[in-house]
């Protein structure tokens, strides 16, 4: 009997154990999973650490981080993190800097960039990997989650705290977008200006899209914008922007904003969704 008794207690035992793992494993991989979701450059960059906003405020908090934006000027200076060093992730001299920073410091350093869909702070990360950088996250909810979370510790045009309503919305960005198609034929109608803000590089010495119709303007030159949307507002003139994907317009659009310009429109896509356009109605 007290074979048979401790026999059962085993099967019993090990019955209760193995459910036990398939709930603690099954729960492990569903958090694993559910911390990836919405977040698509994790399973692109697996070999990247992240940090949650959460976690990262109380670092900063307790003077544990190095924060770094790896943008371009022009959305650094729009807006960003507060006490965020700018290191632009496109500068070849990356890597020389990001070794100086860790040489001066033993601290974590934490990269960001605009959003979920943004990868400059994975390929930050990366990079930081590459030349053997060590200590290195990617924040990759990027600027405007934290900015609505912690508007205490972000920096608007110059302004902190950062106002919520500021903050233009999803539906505010996409009011002001044109199809590629919309946007080429609204240039038909009297009392428009068009200007290409892609910088040089995008460029590539392309004059422009619609045939010296449109100007150029770099985004970094601010004295030259406030003179173009000072011009459009006094003329009423309606002014038109593209770029090179649709995504470098949306910074612009603070500026344009706080300048007090109500009549503009950006092109959906920017110039590669002309160029895919223009090949369509070619039959390319």
């Amino acid at each position: 009997m007290r074979a048979i008794f401790v026999s059962r207690f085993s099967i019993f035992d090990g019955f209760l154990l193995l459910l036990l793992m398939f709930i603690v494993t099954g729960t492990a991989n569903f958090a694993f999973a559910n911390s990836n979701e919405n977040f698509p450059g994790r399973k692109l960059y697996p070999q990247v650490y992240t940090i949650s906003k959460e976690d990262l405020f109380k670092k900063i908090q307790n003077d544990e981080v190095i924060v770094v934006d790896v943008r371009s000027d022009f959305e650094f200076k729009t807006l960003r993190i507060l006490n965020a060093i700018h290191l632009p992730v496109a500068s070849k001299s990356f890597p020389q800097k990001l070794k100086e920073l860790r040489n001066s410091s033993t601290k974590d350093i934490v990269f960001y960039c605009n959003g979920r869909s943004c990868y400059k702070s994975y390929n930050a990360a990366i990079k930081a990997i590459k030349n053997k950088v060590n200590g290195c996250f990617s924040y990759d909810a990027g600027v405007f989650e934290w900015s609505q979370r912690y508007p205490e510790n972000a920096v608007l045009l110059g302004d902190t705290p950062v106002k919520p309503g500021r903050i233009i919305d999803k539906d505010k960005f996409l009011a002001h977008q044109l199809t590629a198609k919309e946007f080429e034929q609204s240039l038909l109608t009297d009392n428009t200006m068009i200007y290409d803000v892609r910088d040089r590089e995008q460029r590539r010495g392309d004059s422009g899209l619609f045939m010296f119709r449109d100007k150029h303007v770099s985004l970094d030159n601010s004295r030259k914008l406030i003179r173009i949307i000072s011009k459009a507002i006094d003329n009423d003139t309606t002014l038109y922007f593209y770029d090179q994907k649709g995504k470098q317009v949306r910074w612009l659009q603070y500026f344009l904003e706080a300048e007090g310009l109500e009549n503009y429109y950006f092109m959906k896509g920017g110039a590669a969704a002309y160029h895919q356009l223009i090949r369509k109605e070619q039959g390319l």
